[in-house]
């Protein structure tokens, strides 16, 4: 008996840890905003990844896009959402949220390191090979 007790608190915590989900602390939007800075982001520094949720708090803010976090991910082809987080991703979403920005507010355009056409016009900053357009 004691075998399937500790087999089954080992199972617990093994799911605990491999698998990421929402912890009673996070809320909705912050765990959004964490997947789609992981997914955009992942391997870049932690200021490309507070500048990739500026971008997207700075469109919840601006008139022309949606005014929930929720709407601005989820417009067809702007931000890849994914289904994990890590620490810094995390930590990047509460910083926005809380109303750190790396980027001013006229930020609402990015383009990826390994974009395949790049845009025309001059970017306002550049982030490890991000760029940020008005």
């Amino acid at each position: 008996m004691r075998k399937w007790i500790a087999l089954a608190a080992l199972a617990a915590l093994l799911c605990c840890v491999l698998v990421p989900q929402v912890s009673f602390t996070e809320d909705r939007d912050t765990v959004l905003l964490a997947r789609a800075i992981y997914a955009l982001a992942k391997d870049a520094s932690y200021e490309a990844k507070l500048a990739v949720g500026a971008v997207a708090m700075n469109r919840v803010d601006s008139a022309w896009f949606p005014d929930t976090l929720g709407g601005v991910l989820n417009e067809q082809h702007q931000f890849p959402i994914g289904s994990r987080y890590d620490a810094d991703s995390l930590s990047a979403a509460h910083a926005v949220l809380a109303g750190r920005r790396a980027l001013s507010a006229e930020a609402v355009y990015y383009q990826a390191p390994n974009a395949s056409n790049p845009r025309p016009d001059a970017p306002i900053a550049m982030v490890d090979g991000f760029s940020f357009y008005r």
